[in-house]
């Protein structure tokens, strides 16, 4: 009996570390973790998506965002921003797809001066909207780094096939990068 609750304790702990490591990721040494209020997004150039989806329909497609610092001080982003596509109306339903964290790539913290900006890039599988499991979104739902608050960019870049089921999801986000 003993043994079983050493073991609850030691996941309990494991379970507080990890909180506390996930929390801490969004700030500097200073603590000062950038604030969504503080920070303009946008589409950035660069990217294989195009606008409505022409001529993409079946590939894995990316589009770059910007993070610009507001602020009159120095800020800090360490991490994955939650990304979630939202297609559909509150009185009609809404439908999702949330973006998975491309693990492959580490984060690093990424201090910003004001006026600076940071970037992270979406890639995603876009489809024709008379495919089977698709979204044609409207927007793209952004939560930063270490925020609880979602910033609201209009989807142009047509419709994007369903992954959330999928072990390995072909809608992955980058963790932000200078």
């Amino acid at each position: 009996m003993n043994h079983v609750h050493a073991r609850s304790a030691a996941l309990i702990a494991v379970g507080l570390l990890t909180a506390t490591a996930t929390s801490a990721m969004a700030t500097d040494a200073s603590g000062t973790a950038c604030r969504t209020d503080a920070l303009t997004m946008a589409w950035a150039p660069g990217g294989s998506a195009q606008p409505d989806g022409k001529g993409t329909a079946g590939k894995q497609v990316d589009a770059p965002v910007t993070m610009k610092n507001t602020a009159s001080a120095l800020c800090t982003l360490h991490g994955y921003p939650e990304v979630v596509l939202k297609m559909g109306t509150e009185t009609r339903g809404v439908v999702t797809e949330t973006f998975r964290y491309r693990t492959e790539q580490k984060p690093a913290a990424v201090t910003l001066a004001p006026g600076d900006a940071a970037r992270f890039t979406l890639t995603f599988i876009s489809a024709s909207d008379r495919d089977e499991n698709t979204i044609d979104p409207g927007v793209a739902e952004i939560t930063p780094p270490g925020n609880t608050t979602a910033v609201q960019l209009r989807w142009t870049w047509g419709a994007v096939a369903g992954q959330e089921a999928a072990t390995h999801s072909g809608n992955v986000v980058s963790p932000v990068q200078r």
